[in-house]
C-alpha cells in the first residue's frame, strides 16, 4: 500500500477537471422524419405493400390511421411494428372494440412518455378521435404529435373539427411545444375552412408534392385532392429541412407514389404497384433537431411483461431502454446470464415445465446500468380449447361425409364419437364417414383430451339426403288458399323459388290437373293449361312456358312433370334449358304428348350437363315441336297433331307438379399446398403458399419437427406470402402448411 499526496491547489483544480469531463457536452443535428399515413387498402387492416412503404421511406414518427392488423392483437401489432419499423419502435393506438372500428395511432422511434386520445364528438366511433403521443426526442424538446382522420361528410363538418382540436391543443399542451398535427384530413381542397382554422397556429408551407421542383401536391388515391397532412407549429417550422433519398432531395417534404417516383432503389422493397393498393398517398416531412448529448446512464422506458404459455411453445421478452449509445442488454434466469441472450428481445424456445421461474435484463453502457423488473415464466400444460368446431352436414347418400376439430394445447387426444358413443379408430383431427346413408344421419361430436383435462366439441348434425328430399322448386298450379275450383289457381311455386312464364305468345287458363301425382282435392286441383300456339308449318319450337329455377349450391339436376295435349295439340314437345339465362339449347330427343284424358309423367336427367349445377341463371322451357326433326327424318312435313288428325291451333297442352331437384353441390377437398421461398435476409424469412385458389390454408411452425408441437402462425385464402420476421432469435425453425378444415 502507498499513498500520494497532492498540493491543496492541485486537488481543487483535479476536481473541477474531473467535475467538467463528466459533465462535457457535444452539439449536433439529428433528421427526424414525420410521415402522415392512411396507407390501408379496401380491407382497413395493413397489408404487405403498406409495409413495404413504410420499409422504404424509413420515417421516425408516424401518425397512422386504419390501425387494423391480422387479428388486432398485442403481438399482432408488436409483429407489424417490428416488420415495418423495426424492434426498437414503440407505438400508442386507440382501444379496438369491434369489427368496422378504425382507430388512429402513432408509431415512433423515439419513447413515447404519455399518450392518450380525445373524442371526436361530430362522428359515433368510441375510437375514432384524436390520438396524442408526447415523444422524447434527442436534446431537451419533446414532439406532441395528434394523428387524426377527419369525416368525409363535409366540409362544415370538418371546420368543427378543426376548432375542436385547435381548442384541446390549448388545453393540453405546453404554451410554445413542438407540435405536429397529421394524417387524413379528408379535405376537397386547401381552401376549406378546416384548414384556415389549422393555419393560424400550424404551418402548411412548404407544401410537399412528388417531385423535386413542381409536381403534385394531391395525396388522395386517385391524385385529384388534398387529403393528408403533416402541418408543424410554427415555432417548430425552423427546423424543417429537405427530405434526402440517395438520388434526390425533395426541399419542401414528399408525397410518396410508388408509380411516380424513380428510382425505386431509392426505397426498396417498395414495388412500382404499392401506393395503387393504398387508399392515400404517403406525406412526410423532415426536421433538423439540435440536440445537445451528455453522459446518459441507461433507463428502462418499457419493462419486460410476465408471460404463460404451454409446454413446447416460444416465449418473448422484449424491453425498452434509453441512454446514450452504445446500450448492451443482458438477459438472466434465476439472476444468472442466459449465453447469447445479448439483445433486445430474448425467446425461450420450445419452452418446458423447467424453464419457467424468474427473467431479468441488465442494461448496461459506458455511464452506468439499470436492472429491469424481475418478470415469471410460467410453462402450463393447460388444458385443451377448441378452437374450430366441426361443422353439420347435408349431403346425398352415398357421399362421404367429413368432420374436422381443430385445438390447441400440448399433447392432445382426439376421440370421435356418433350418438354419443365412441366410434371405432376415430381418433384423429378428422372423421371421415364413407359412403354415408340415412342411417348413418345423426349427431357428431370430438373429445379433445392431454393430462391436465378434456374437452367436447359443439354437436354437428349430419344430414343424408335421397334425390326425392332434394327439391329445389315445384309448383302444383293450386289455388294458395283453396277454394274448391280447379279453374282459379297460381304460378307462384308451392315449394322453393321460382318464375314461371310463357314465351312466343302462348296463353294460359287454370283447368283440372293430375289427381294421381298432385295433393290437391279433385275439387281444388289445378294444372296450367297453354293454348294459342303458332300454326304448324312456323314458329317451331318458340312457343310454349318456361320455368327460371337458380340451382345455385346443387347438382344433378332433374326436371319432372306429367302433361297432356288436346286432340287438336302438338303431337310433340321438346325441353330446352339455358345456362346464361338468354339463349336456350335442346336436350336430347323430343317428348311425345299424351292426348286428352289422359297424364302421363315427364322424368328428364340434366346430370350429364354440368353448366346447369349451381347456377343462378338456369332456366328451362316446354315448347311444342312441329317439324319432322322430332323424328330424325329428313324431311320436312310437319308432323300431325296428337290423335293424328290434322293440327288445330286451338289445342293446348296442360302441365302439373313441375318439379325441379337436386343435390348439394359437393365441393372437392382442396389440394396439398406448395411453399416456395420468396426472400431471404437478415432477420426475415419469406415464403408462398400455394393451393387450391380460393381454398383457406394453415401455417404452422415448430422448432423440432415433433407432431405435437406445431403452432399455427396464420390462416389466409390461396395463394399468400407468409414472412417470419424473428428467425434469427428463434434458432432452428421449421414450417408446413396445411389444409384449413
Amino acid at each position: 500500500m502507498f499513498t500520494i499526496t497532492f498540493p491543496q491547489r492541485w486537488l481543487a483544480a483535479l476536481f473541477f477537471y474531473v467535475c467538467v469531463a463528466a459533465a462535457q457536452s457535444q452539439t449536433s443535428n439529428v433528421n427526424v422524419r414525420i410521415m402522415a399515413a392512411n396507407l390501408n387498402g379496401n380491407t382497413q387492416s395493413y397489408q404487405p405493400f403498406a409495409l413495404r412503404i413504410f420499409q422504404g421511406l424509413k420515417p421516425d414518427v408516424v401518425a397512422i390511421q386504419e390501425f387494423n392488423y391480422n387479428g388486432n392483437t398485442d403481438s399482432d401489432f408488436r409483429s407489424f411494428v417490428d416488420s415495418a419499423f423495426g424492434t426498437n419502435f414503440v407505438y400508442f393506438r386507440e382501444n379496438f372494440t369491434g369489427s368496422g372500428d378504425i382507430p388512429n395511432g402513432v408509431i415512433s422511434r423515439y419513447p413515447i412518455v404519455a399518450a392518450g386520445s380525445w373524442p371526436d364528438t361530430q362522428q359515433s366511433q368510441p375510437n375514432r378521435g384524436f390520438a396524442w403521443a408526447q415523444i422524447h426526442l434527442p436534446g431537451t424538446n419533446d414532439l406532441y404529435v395528434v394523428s387524426v382522420h377527419l369525416l368525409t361528410s363535409s366540409a362544415s363538418t370538418r371546420a368543427t373539427e378543426a376548432t375542436a382540436l385547435k381548442g384541446l391543443i390549448a388545453s393540453n399542451f405546453p404554451t410554445n411545444a413542438w407540435v405536429v398535427i397529421a394524417g387524413d384530413f379528408n379535405t376537397d381542397t386547401r381552401g376549406e375552412a378546416a384548414m384556415a382554422t389549422f393555419t393560424t397556429f400550424l404551418s402548411d408551407n412548404p407544401i410537399p408534392t412528388d417531385a423535386v421542383s413542381g409536381g403534385n401536391p394531391n395525396t388522395s388515391q386517385n391524385r385529384n385532392h388534398p387529403h393528408d397532412y403533416v402541418l408543424p407549429s410554427f415555432i417548430l417550422t425552423k427546423a424543417e429541412t429537405g427530405s434526402v433519398f440517395p438520388s434526390h432531395t425533395f426541399p419542401n417534404g414528399l408525397v410518396f407514389d410508388s408509380t411516380v417516383y424513380t428510382p425505386l432503389s431509392d426505397v426498396s422493397p417498395v414495388q412500382f404497384g404499392d401506393s395503387t393498393n393504398a387508399q392515400h398517398m404517403a406525406v412526410l416531412k423532415d426536421f433538423s433537431v439540435v440536440v445537445v448529448a451528455t453522459n446518459v446512464p441507461p433507463s428502462i422506458t418499457a419493462q419486460p411483461q410476465p408471460q404463460t404459455v404451454p409446454p413446447g411453445s416460444n416465449a418473448t421478452f422484449t424491453v425498452t431502454a434509453a441512454g446514450s449509445p452504445t446500450l448492451l442488454y443482458q438477459w438472466r434466469f434465476n439472476g444468472t446470464n442466459l449465453t447469447s441472450a445479448t439483445g433486445s428481445n430474448f425467446t425461450r424456445t420450445n419452452a418446458q415445465i423447467a424453464d419457467g421461474g424468474p427473467y431479468s435484463v441488465v442494461v448496461t453502457n459506458d455511464f452506468g446500468s439499470v436492472t429491469s423488473s424481475v418478470v415469471t415464466l410460467t410453462v402450463s400444460n393447460m388444458p385443451p380449447s377448441i378452437t374450430t368446431q366441426p361443422q353439420s352436414q347435408v349431403i346425398s347418400a352415398g357421399q362421404d361425409a367429413i368432420f374436422t376439430v381443430v385445438a390447441s394445447g400440448a399433447s392432445l387426444n382426439y376421440q370421435w364419437r356418433f350418438n354419443g358413443t365412441n366410434i371405432g379408430g376415430a381418433t384423429g383431427t378428422s372423421y371421415t364417414r364413407a359412403g354415408a346413408q340415412p342411417s348413418d344421419g345423426g349427431p357428431y361430436t370430438a373429445v379433445v383430451t392431454n393430462t391436465a383435462g378434456a374437452v367436447t366439441s359443439v354437436v354437428a348434425t349430419l344430414t343424408v339426403q335421397t334425390v326425392a328430399s332434394g327439391i329445389i322448386a315445384q309448383w302444383n298450379f293450386n289455388s294458395t288458399t283453396p277454394d274448391t275450383n280447379t279453374a282459379t289457381g297460381t304460378i307462384t311455386p308451392s315449394v322453393g323459388t321460382g318464375t314461371a312464364s310463357l314465351v312466343g305468345g302462348t296463353s294460359s287458363t287454370f283447368a283440372s290437373g293430375d289427381t294421381s301425382v298432385d295433393s290437391g282435392s279433385v275439387t281444388d286441383n289445378s294444372s296450367w293449361n297453354s293454348s294459342t300456339y303458332p300454326a304448324a308449318t312456323a314458329g317451331n319450337k318458340t312457343a310454349g312456358v318456361k320455368f327460371a329455377v337458380s340451382t345455385a349450391g346443387k347438382q344433378n339436376i332433374v326436371i319432372s312433370w306429367t302433361q297432356r295435349a288436346s286432340n287438336t295439340g302438338s303431337k310433340y314437345t321438346r325441353l330446352q334449358y339455358t345456362t346464361d339465362g338468354t339463349t336456350f339449347s335442346d336436350f336430347l330427343s323430343c317428348i311425345t304428348a299424351t292426348n286428352a284424358p289422359n297424364f302421363e309423367l315427364k322424368t328428364n336427367s340434366l346430370s350429364a350437363i354440368p353448366a346447369v349445377n349451381n347456377n343462378p341463371n338456369f332456366a328451362f322451357r316446354i315448347v311444342a315441336e312441329f317439324e319432322a326433326t322430332a323424328t330424325g327424318s329428313a324431311n320436312s312435313n310437319y308432323i300431325a297433331a296428337a290423335t293424328g288428325s290434322t293440327y288445330g291451333s286451338s289445342g293446348t297442352i296442360r302441365y302439373d307438379l313441375m318439379t325441379v331437384a337436386g343435390v348439394p353441390l359437393v365441393q372437392p377437398a382442396p389440394s396439398a399446398p406448395t411453399l416456395s421461398v420468396s426472400g431471404v435476409q437478415p432477420g426475415q424469412f419469406q415464403f408462398t403458399v400455394t393451393g387450391s385458389a380460393g381454398s383457406n390454408y394453415i401455417v404452422q411452425t415448430c422448432a423440432d419437427l415433433s407432431a405435437s408441437n406445431w403452432v399455427s402462425a396464420k390462416t389466409n385464402t390461396s395463394p399468400f406470402t407468409f414472412t417470419d420476421t424473428n428467425v434469427n432469435g428463434f434458432g432452428q425453425r421449421f414450417f408446413r402448411a396445411i389444409a384449413a378444415p
